[in-house]
């Protein structure tokens, strides 16, 4: 296991484009896959209506997972 730093993590994430985003309804946590991109500093993503965009802006924390392989290395990230 190796702790990665910011710059590190945005790099990761700029090269894949599915992920998980979790988001806190009413007393637990609700994790929706979805698509997205990284754009200056911010991860984006289109959405409807809905569980996912009200607990986006709903003043809580949320959480995004991705996860990728590098096929020359073998080395998984998370």
């Amino acid at each position: 296991v190796e702790n990665l730093d910011s710059q590190q993590c945005w790099e990761l994430l700029r090269q894949v484009s599915v992920g998980r985003l979790a988001v806190w309804v009413d007393d637990h946590p609700d994790i929706f896959p979805l698509n997205y991109a990284v754009d200056h500093g911010s991860v984006v993503f289109r959405t409807g209506g809905g569980t996912k965009l009200g607990g986006a802006l709903g003043g809580t924390p949320v959480a995004l997972e991705a996860d990728g392989v590098d096929a020359a290395s073998g080395m998984a990230w998370s």
